[in-house]
């Protein structure tokens, strides 16, 4: 059991060799041996380059150029049928989209994704959106009860679910945010300065895309097949729709809280205010409501 492993596939430090290692699978699930493979090609995706006077500058916030720029070069395959490649050319900050092409004797050609990110070990989170991200996937890594498990998301879609996921779900949140009473207009400045210090009322936005996030996993396990007339073992995976569902009742349950306490504030009730000439001035003294009745309120 490994409770808050990184959900991140391979993570390099600025600069470092990245060896990418490739594992090819047939439909049995079982891994395909030296004999069966020819020869392995790595293409690796390099990230965006930033844009300014100084291309070295490599923070996260400048403009991207050239994103679609790649490396193809040529891998080892090792006696256990594992592709092999060490790519040194890691000087952007950033994801690299890695694809591992193996030439089976038999003509055929497959492929497999062994993405890597870059990162700065000196960085400090330096955006206000990878704030927000940081703190939804803080409440989420702990989920998993082993690093062979994780979202279904993860196993059967082509993008990795991981921290850069959560900010696709922002937009969401704050949407949803806005559009409780009373409506208002907020973004995501709102809870983070753009210093990138939080205010008081982040941890809302980020429980906000948390469910969001939750609703999404959920989403991923509506369709699982149950298999029938035979005898097998395997996971089963059919109630953890109910089991994320109950998550998502308790953080939903916070979430409508803070919301809603987060909202008064908009409402504007911290002065009360009675209009004299109401039926409810008659209670006051008539000189005393003689004397403020051109203000309009007591």
């Amino acid at each position: 059991m490994s409770l808050g492993y990184d959900r991140q596939l391979k993570i390099v430090a600025l600069g470092d060799s990245a060896r990418l290692v490739a594992h090819l699978y047939d439909d049995d699930d079982q891994m395909y041996s030296y004999e069966d493979l020819g020869s392995v090609t790595f293409t690796i995706q390099l990230p965006a380059t930033r844009t300014g006077d100084d291309l070295s500058d490599n923070k996260k916030n400048q403009e991207y150029a050239n994103p679609a720029e790649k490396d193809i070069l040529d891998g080892e395959i090792l006696e256990d049928g594992t592709g092999v490649l060490i790519y040194d050319d890691t000087t952007r900050l950033g994801h690299y989209i890695a694809v591992a092409t193996f030439e089976l004797i038999d003509g055929t050609t497959k492929s497999t994704r062994v993405d890597f990110e870059v990162f700065d070990p000196f960085e400090i989170v330096d955006t206000p959106i990878r704030v927000v991200a940081d703190g939804v996937w803080t409440k989420l890594e702990d989920c998993f009860d082993a690093e062979n498990e994780g979202p279904w998301v993860q196993d059967m879609t082509l993008h990795f679910f991981r921290e850069e996921k959560m900010e696709k779900f922002i937009a969401d949140a704050l949407f949803d945010i806005n559009y409780q009473n009373p409506p208002t207009g907020l973004t995501i400045n709102s809870f983070v300065n753009a210093d990138n210090t939080v205010t008081d009322n982040y941890p809302l936005l980020v429980q906000g895309i948390f469910i969001q996030v939750l609703r999404h996993i959920m989403r991923s396990y509506v369709e699982q097949p149950m298999p029938t007339g035979a005898q097998i073992a395997f996971q089963d995976r059919r109630d953890y729709l109910q089991r994320w569902e109950s998550m998502y009742q308790l953080e939903l349950e916070q979430y409508m809280r803070w919301v809603a306490l987060y909202k008064r504030g908009f409402l504007q009730l911290g002065h009360s205010k009675l209009i004299v000439s109401s039926k409810a001035g008659r209670l006051i003294p008539a000189p005393m409501r003689a004397r403020s009745v051109g203000r309009g309120y007591w």
